[in-house]
Parts: C-alpha cells; sequence; structure tokens
C-alpha cells in the first residue's frame, strides 16, 4: 500500500497554517536559533528544482532546533526591485509593481507546497515603502556620516542596459571582453558625475574580520583577493584592490534617493521624518535621447521647493543592493503592518538578541558582492549604536548547483529545467526534499535524474508500509542500541549539514526495522522526529496514525533522547558506504585499529573494485563510528 501523497501534504499545510505552527515569537526570551535563506528575486519564470535544495537545508535545521527547545526564525521575502520588472515596463508599458507583485505570488505558492517553516508574518518586500524607508534611513545615516559622496568618477556603462554598473557587476568573456555579468554584452568605461559610498574605508575591517567567521574557506579567499591584491615579495605586502562603491542607478525601478538638488548648486538631505521617499507613477519608463533617466518623466514628481528654494530630486536610484544589505535585519523589524523604526530601543533590543544570523545558505554566486555589502552596512550600523553584533552572519554555507540533464546548468534556453510543480504533483514535495538531500554532498554539484526522484518515492513508500504493520511493544536491546546510534549519527550529520548521511543512517535503521518490526511508541516517534525534519508531512501523518491524533505536530516535539540500554557485545559490521548507497557490509575485525585515509582508502579499493578502479577517483573518504566508511567519487 501507497501513501497518498497529495491528500497526506494538502492535509498538513492547512493544519499548520490554521494553527499558526510556525508563527515566531521575536521578543522571546528562550535561546534563539536564525535560520537565513538568500532571498529571491521573484522572476516570472518560478522556481526549478535547484532553488529548494539550500531552503530545505535551513528548513531540516529549524526543525531539529525547534525540537531542541531553540525559538527558531526561518524568514523568507522577495529582493524585487532590479533589472528584469524594468526591462518587462520598457517592453510593455506596464507598470513593474504589478509584474513583480504577480511573480511574488506564484513563488509563494510554490514555497508553501513544499512545507517549509516560514512565518509569512515575517515576510518581506524590498520594494514595500515600509520597507525601503529604512533603506532611506540608513542612507541618510551614511550621508551624515561623510561615507557618501557625489564625484566624477570612471564607470562602467552598460549601453544595453541604460545603466551605470559596479565593477563587481561586471565580469571578463571568453574573448577578454569586460561584459554585463546580467546580459553578457559589452560596457563601456566613461566618467560620469556618481554617487559612491567610501566602502574602502572598511577595508581592513572587512579583511580582518573574515578570520573569524565560520565560512568556507574558498568565499573567504575571494573576499580578501576582492579587497586587497598581494604581492608575494619578503614583505608580504597587500595593495588595495577594493574600489568606493559606485551606487546610483540611471533606473526607474529602485528606491529613491532622499536628496534634492537646490538650482543654487546645494544639496539638501530631505528629514527622515518624510520618509519613505516613493516612486511616482510614470507611463514612459524608457530613456530620453538626451540620456537623462525615466525619472525625468516625472515632472511633478521631480521639481520641489523648499523655503522659497527651487530645486529637482536626484534623478538616479539606488542599486538592487540597497535593500539585500540589510535585509537579515528586516525580518527582525517586522510587525503586524509595519516595521519597528530601526533606531528604536526595541529594535535593538531584538537586534542584540537574534543576531547573528545562526546559518545562512545561499549560492556561491553572492560570495563577493551581497556578502561584503552586507558586512559593510553591517559594520556601520554597529559603529552608530544600531546593535551591539560585530558581523551579522555567523555560519555560511553553499549549497552545489543541481543540474539538468546532460550535467549543465539548468536554463530555459537549454530545455532542461525542471519544474518542482510537476515533482510535487506526482511525487510529492517529501519525495522532492528527500531526494535533493540525499543526490551527495550539499556543497557539491549534483545531476537532477528522473530515476533517483522515483527512488525516493519508493523508500518514503517503504517507511510509510513498515509503520503501518509496526508492533508497539519493547524491541530486543540489540534494536535499542540502533535506535542509539541513530540519533547520534543523525544528529551529528545535521549539524554538519552532511544531509545525505543522515538519511543513510535513517535507511540503514528502516533496514532493521524490517527485520524486527516492533518498537516502543517513545522509539518510533523518536525516528519520525529525525525523519520529519526532511518529509515533514508524511512524518505528521505516520505520527498522527501511531498516536490516533490529527491535531497533533511533530514541529512542537521535543528531540529524540538515548535509551538507558545494556550495551551488546555482538560487533558492528564494517559498512562501506559510496556517494551515499551502500555498497558492502564486512565483518568488523578484517578493518585495522584506528586506520589512516591510504589504510582505508586501500581497504576500499580492495573490496569495492567494482565501484572504484583507482585512489585517484576518491575524492573525500571518512570513518563515522569506527564502522561506516563514507566514500565519496
Amino acid at each position: 500500500m501507497n501513501f497518498d501523497h497529495q491528500k497526506i501534504e494538502k492535509k498538513w499545510q492547512a493544519f499548520w497554517k490554521n494553527n499558526n505552527v510556525f508563527k515566531v515569537n521575536l521578543d522571546t526570551k528562550l535561546k534563539k536559533f536564525y535560520a537565513l535563506d538568500m532571498f529571491p528575486y521573484p522572476s516570472g519564470s518560478g522556481l526549478h528544482v535547484g532553488h529548494p535544495e539550500g531552503y530545505t537545508a535551513t528548513d531540516i535545521i529549524s526543525r531539529m532546533k525547534k525540537m531542541q527547545g531553540f525559538e527558531v526564525l526561518h524568514p523568507m521575502g522577495w529582493d524585487a526591485f532590479g533589472l528584469p520588472a524594468e526591462q518587462y515596463a520598457i517592453l510593455t508599458g506596464n507598470n513593474p509593481a504589478e509584474f513583480t507583485q504577480i511573480n511574488i505570488n506564484n513563488f509563494k505558492k510554490q514555497l508553501n507546497s513544499l512545507g517549509f517553516t516560514f512565518d509569512w508574518d515575517k515576510e518581506i518586500n524590498t520594494t514595500d515603502p515600509n520597507y525601503f524607508k529604512t533603506t532611506q534611513w540608513i542612507f541618510a545615516q551614511l550621508y551624515r556620516h561623510n561615507l557618501v559622496e557625489l564625484k566624477n568618477i570612471e564607470v562602467n556603462w552598460s549601453p544595453s542596459l541604460n545603466t551605470v554598473l559596479s565593477n563587481e557587476e561586471v565580469i571578463e568573456n571568453k574573448l577578454g571582453q569586460q561584459v554585463s555579468e546580467r546580459d553578457g554584452l559589452p560596457i563601456e568605461k566613461k566618467v560620469m558625475k556618481q554617487w559612491v559610498l567610501k566602502i574602502t574605508k572598511y577595508a581592513k575591517r572587512l579583511f580582518d574580520g573574515l578570520d573569524h567567521l565560520d565560512w568556507p574557506e574558498s568565499v573567504k579567499k575571494l573576499q580578501k583577493n576582492w579587497i586587497y591584491y598581494r604581492d608575494d615579495n619578503k614583505n608580504y605586502t597587500k595593495s588595495l584592490h577594493l574600489r568606493d562603491w559606485v551606487f546610483a542607478r540611471q533606473r526607474y525601478w529602485g528606491e529613491p534617493f532622499p536628496l534634492i538638488h537646490f538650482d543654487n548648486g546645494e544639496i539638501y538631505l530631505i528629514p527622515e521624518s518624510n520618509y519613505p521617499i516613493e516612486l511616482p507613477i510614470i507611463n514612459n519608463y524608457t530613456f530620453s535621447q538626451d540620456g537623462k533617466p525615466a525619472l525625468a518623466n516625472a515632472t511633478d514628481w521631480i521639481h520641489v521647493e523648499i523655503d522659497g528654494k527651487k530645486g529637482i530630486r536626484d534623478l538616479n536610484t539606488m542599486p538592487q543592493w540597497a535593500g539585500s544589505s540589510w535585509y537579515y535585519i528586516g525580518y527582525l523589524l517586522r510587525e503586524k503592518d509595519s516595521f519597528l523604526p530601526i533606531d528604536s530601543k526595541e529594535a535593538k533590543k531584538r537586534l542584540n538578541h537574534w543576531l547573528p544570523v545562526d546559518l545562512y545558505v545561499g549560492g556561491t554566486e553572492h560570495a563577493v558582492l551581497h556578502l561584503l555589502y552586507a558586512r559593510f552596512w553591517h559594520m556601520f550600523l554597529h559603529d552608530i549604536g544600531i546593535t551591539k553584533v560585530k558581523e551579522p552572519f555567523k555560519k555560511l554555507a553553499n549549497q552545489g548547483m543541481i543540474l539538468g540533464k546532460g550535467n549543465v546548468k539548468m536554463s530555459k534556453s537549454k530545455g532542461n529545467v525542471v519544474s518542482p510543480d510537476l515533482i510535487v504533483k506526482n511525487f510529492g514535495a517529501d519525495s522532492l526534499r528527500l531526494y535533493e538531500m540525499f543526490m551527495g554532498a550539499f556543497e557539491d554539484d549534483k545531476s537532477w535524474t528522473d530515476k533517483g526522484i522515483k527512488s525516493s518515492n519508493d523508500w518514503l513508500n517503504r517507511v510509510y508500509r513498515i509503520f503501518l504493520n509496526l508492533e508497539i511493544k519493547s524491541p530486543s536491546n540489540e534494536m535499542k542500541n540502533y535506535y542509539n546510534d541513530l540519533i547520534i549519527s543523525v544528529t551529528n550529520n545535521y549539524e554538519a549539514l552532511k544531509f545525505n548521511l543522515a538519511i543513510s543512517d535513517q535507511m540503514v535503521f528502516i533496514n532493521h526495522l524490517y527485520k524486527e518490526p516492533q518498537l516502543t511508541i517513545e522509539m518510533a516517534r523518536g525516528f519520525l522526529k529525525l525523519f520529519s525534519c526532511i518529509c515533514p508531512h508524511l512524518g505528521d501523518e505516520l505520527n498522527s496514525i501511531l498516536l490516533k491524533n490529527d491535531q497533533e505536530t511533530l514541529y512542537h516535539s521535543s528531540w529524540p533522547q538515548i535509551l538507558k540500554v545494556t550495551k551488546i557485545n555482538k560487533s558492528q559490521p564494517i559498512i562501506i558506504q559510496i556517494n551515499g548507497k551502500i555498497r558492502k557490509k564486512l565483518p568488523t575485525e578484517v578493518l585495522p585499529q584506528n586506520p589512516t585515509t591510504n589504510q582505508l582508502k586501500t581497504f576500499v579499493l580492495i573490496h569495492c573494485s567494482k565501484w572504484i578502479k583507482n585512489e585517484t577517483e576518491i575524492k573525500k573518504i571518512i570513518l563515522i563510528k569506527d564502522y561506516l566508511i563514507s566514500v565519496v567519487i
């Protein structure tokens, strides 16, 4: 008998929503855990199966931490200003706000279908005036502290996008040409009067601070090399590579600057009490022939008079990076219909309790740009007393890409995009979550296969069937020891983001359970708690069957505890697992005591020659708990 994934997922998603299961108390006195995903740009094409990988990882950790007694914040929002919506507006003449909202609605529907622990009361949108009111406030403080300057500067001009790009938004193509990262078309160097932020004043702190962060070494190296050139002479000198951040964009769809240029040459900073400065509604989003930005078309909005002085508003808007440089704080300021003022006593209390972010997950494409800018803004906010916390992101993890057929990046042009909607419909959200976490090491690139998602679904059906036929009684001491090993190993593997190994642990336990299908209620629920972090819908369903109560969710239960049990003398077999799949089981005594890495490699080559031909194929090999050899090839 197979489980009805559509019925079960619909049932539990409704239960979680109707009972506010994922609601977070930001003013809690409990120990906190802040899990953060790099929030998406809501494009018209919606999610593909690569997106949920990172969100599932933070969701697994969020569920575990909640059961371990933490107050957990796992929020979601939208990085919704930027070029794609602007290009749409130029092509169609429609307001980009409408297009953006349609995309957000679709993204939200897709995310909800996957069972994530998002508290939607904390949702943010960078294009919301209530949100960018604070973006403008932060800019004003930077301006007042002499970290903003208007100067003639050589810039990267993109004729195709009609805007200035920062150095970080320019890449080199295969021909050695400088091109826009956005559209791959050439840029030109030209001198323009631009607003810049003096990020170079923070260069040393941005460089030195990296040494205290739990980030991948590759990301730290990228950041360090972006900040300083290194000369490998005897003195090991460093010269500045970082340049001040060109902050103005000649576009409509961005945050307006709170600035007025008076006719007498004076630049006036609009007082913070007048924020937000909102965008005007215009009919023409394109540049004029004389090169003025689209905002030049809003004549009524542009021309202002203050105390008898006439002038015009700044015609530029802020870059998309502005809203994403402080959004992790935005979630903490979120109230029902508004935001706490960032400089309020209540806001500072929240920031000091919840920051830094405990786990930040996202793609390596943001390894320099976003992370550098966010750290700069955070350090400034620390300097002006908004928060006592010195760095925004304590631990960072980058997920690998999920590649399409042919081991290439998914794209509409290649026709290899896999939609999560179809997978959820045919196999269920839990199958998708399980498969993406089991494909390989979290940080590695992995290739999607239809066979893999089917296998994941088959295993869930196996779990379902065994729990329907489970005998509720005390099992053997051997089974209790397997259970204890399971809890220890899965907890450690979740903490280390080794989700594929944690799933292997659970698969091994289910194999034992097939041989001896009996557990106490405590043990059965203990397994389901571990399992529900990855497969929450089926986890809650099986829990409700066990308890004969469908008004309880494992999300609000407590993490399973080790059982007191007499240790068995029977030796544990040696298990060799290659890329998450068990390939061999061997007697314990055949493995040397405390083997070296080379001994492990030799051992695996001897016993697994069918799958590994030589040592160079082995990317990674570790011995877990003296009996599980995990190999990545």
